[in-house]
């Protein structure tokens, strides 16, 4: 088995529901998570002795350069309407103030050591989206921006056991 694998670029970013249903999010650019962890250090004997960590958890920022209303209805527990003139979706509801639970997948195009083609996969198994931005600029493109925290937990959206509590699961896929 080869333990090493090189990656470039984000090539597709899921959303994920309880119910198995999933959702492309489209034109997405980046899936960043930036691990937050709180701590307690011991001290004694006027040294520092150890320090314990708990609540671990990611901070995650998507960001896409396309609307996708599926996606909105998922992370927002909003419900969109369509009539003849367009599509809607109401934004900064109280449904927002506690969001539901969704799984974050992010892929990358990899290679291992060996030359041999991979998916480099990250998923992000118990994640809160509490805000979406959206940019609207001169000679920009439209712009998405959702953040929100992947939390620790023991079994995947679907309730499956992980095996283990954790935030994310890193995967390379042949």
């Amino acid at each position: 088995m080869n333990y090493k694998h090189y990656g470039a670029g984000l090539n597709d970013g899921k959303i994920k529901l309880s119910d198995g249903s999933e959702y492309d999010i489209g034109a997405v650019v980046s899936a960043e998570g930036d691990p937050q962890i709180d701590d307690v250090p011991v001290k004694g004997d006027d040294e520092l002795k150890a320090t314990f960590y708990f609540n671990q958890r990611e901070e995650i920022t998507i960001r896409a350069n396309a609307l996708s209303f599926d996606v909105i209805q998922a992370i927002t527990g909003n419900s969109a309407s369509s009539s003849e003139d367009g599509i809607e979706v109401a934004l900064g509801t109280e449904s927002e103030q506690n969001p539901p639970f969704v799984e974050v997948q992010a892929f990358t195009t990899g290679k291992d050591d060996d030359g041999s083609a991979v998916t480099i996969k990250k998923t992000w198994h118990k994640v809160q989206i509490g805000t979406i931005k959206m940019v609207q600029s001169g000679e920009n493109e439209f712009n998405v921006e959702m953040v929100g925290t992947a939390y620790s937990t023991s079994d995947d959206i679907e309730g499956e056991a992980l095996g283990s509590k954790r935030v994310a699961t890193l995967r390379v896929i042949y």
